[in-house]
């Protein structure tokens, strides 16, 4: 995760991936998703200040968005799946 998240805030290109497909198969709802963001903004509120946590806070929103509708339209279209 530190180097997903060291290429995705300080473009430093550490990270050789794909977040998705590790996520894909979990049965997670949107209450694990915003429990994750709750921890994951309370983190960096404690450990951080700034342009690059306020950023940080906002791509993680928008990774759990997007996440939550590919993983239901997995559930939806299971012949589809990764």
């Amino acid at each position: 995760m530190y180097t997903f998240w060291q290429t995705v805030l300080l473009e430093e290109y550490t990270y050789n991936g794909a977040p998705f497909p590790p996520h894909a198969r979990l049965s997670v709802d949107e209450n694990h998703f915003n429990q994750w963001l709750n921890l994951f903004a309370q983190t960096v509120d404690t450990l951080f200040t700034g342009d690059k946590a306020n950023e940080a806070k906002w791509r993680a929103a928008k990774m759990a968005q997007m996440f939550q509708h590919k993983i239901a339209y997995f559930k939806n279209n299971p012949l589809n799946i990764l």
